[in-house]
């Protein structure tokens, strides 16, 4: 392979996932402007020999250790090293690359969030898990090493093209859209009888069986006001969510004046990771615009829709309970989907835990760690509770 020096270097963690494959459709159509250095999936073998052979990374890391003696490694590119566990993460990071675009699904994503940070590197982060769980220990460690942060969600992705034109002391408060997921109508009783087929169906986006869980919960909204507050250093109370379903409007920041300024785009998520991959510069796109015709704003209804209250909760107690927040939703959603409890208990279970934490921030990511395992003890006794 020709590499041309010029190339920006991109590893792609979650390759095989929606993130990724949406990253790699885009080095696909700019080629000349960046080259594939490494690529992570859990444990998919066939869609990473694909990989392997069109991208040619040096590296490529499967995080389930149980692969390492299974894997015919000679389907893979020969110029690429593999690896295999998480334990393996800080050997894979360690070549030339200029970004990380993090597309891991839930905490799993945290550990190689923190050694990119402690190398210095800028990281495009579509794990909000990282964030929500991470909290001030990644933004304390990414002004230590010199590490940017570039939101992926596509609504972080908007605010941050707006607030780069404003100072803080502009910004009355900053309005996060929700589509409102496939159960928006619902009333309670219809919620709670919801299945794992039905909450799979969303209207607009598509994504993995976890986030669009979260999605059908507003769970992913709950996650999101946690990320905004960590990401543009906002209180809650100047961080609102609007139901928006044709998911045009991604973010809305009011000014001090009472301007209102948006910023609009098609429901794709390879807009804002073809952003981020830029980043900070603005680029053209290869995705042709649809028109806009009508745009329809709907106010949240929290009586049934409880995540957000709950993530506003956590985010007052601080970093501690925000971990227990993730923690305790990545635990009610597998069981879900596992059919062991029913759609609203996902609500019950992450209120429950997140009350049991305590109030304070972690102090190292060794107490990160901790705090997620007992979060997670917490809410598998919940969940055995119902069962």
């Amino acid at each position: 392979m020709n590499v041309n020096p010029m190339k920006k270097k991109i590893i792609i963690l979650g390759a095989t996932g929606s993130i990724g494959q949406s990253t790699l459709e885009i080095i696909k159509h700019f080629k000349n402007d960046f080259e594939v250095v490494g690529v992570s999936t859990h444990q998919n073998q066939s869609k990473m020999t694909e990989i392997s052979k069109y991208f040619e990374p040096k590296n490529i890391i499967f995080t389930d250790p149980n692969l390492e003696k299974k894997i015919n490694k000679f389907e893979f590119n020969k110029c690429s090293k593999l690896f295999f566990g998480s334990n393996s993460f800080s050997d894979f990071l360690n070549i030339d690359y200029d970004l990380l675009i993090n597309g891991i699904s839930g905490f799993a994503g945290l550990l190689p969030t923190f050694i990119a940070i402690k190398n210095g590197k800028d990281i495009a982060i579509a794990n909000k898990e990282s964030i929500v769980s991470g909290g001030n220990l990644l933004i304390e460690q990414a002004k230590i090493y010199g590490s940017r942060l570039i939101p992926v969600d596509s609504e972080h992705n908007a605010l941050s093209q707006i607030l780069r034109n404003y100072h803080f002391d502009d910004i009355e408060k900053v309005t996060i859209t929700a589509s409102g997921g496939p159960f928006r109508k619902d009333n309670f009783e219809m919620l709670r009888l919801r299945k794992y087929s039905d909450a799979l169906n969303h209207p607009t986006w598509e994504m993995g069986p976890k986030n669009t869980i979260d999605s059908a919960t507003l769970m992913n909204k709950g996650l999101e006001v946690i990320e905004a507050s960590v990401l543009f250093s906002l209180p809650s109370n100047k961080i609102d969510v609007i139901v928006h379903p044709e998911s045009i409007v991604h973010g809305m920041v009011t000014l001090i004046d009472g301007g209102i300024i948006s910023y609009m785009s098609q429901p794709d998520m390879k807009i804002p990771i073809f952003n981020a991959l830029n980043f900070p510069k603005i680029s053209k796109h290869f995705i042709k615009q649809k028109s806009i015709s009508t745009l329809n704003f709907y106010n949240l209804n929290e009586e049934i829709f409880p995540s957000i209250r709950i993530a506003r909760t956590a985010l007052e107690k601080g970093f501690i309970a925000t971990n227990y927040f993730n923690a305790s939703n990545e635990v009610a959603v597998k069981s879900f989907l596992d059919e062991k409890i029913n759609f609203t208990d996902i609500f019950s279970i992450v209120e429950k835990v997140t009350n049991l934490s305590s109030r304070g921030n972690p102090n190292s990511i060794e107490d990160v760690f901790k705090y997620d395992k007992l979060a997670r003890e917490f809410s598998e006794n919940e969940v055995s509770k119902i069962t």
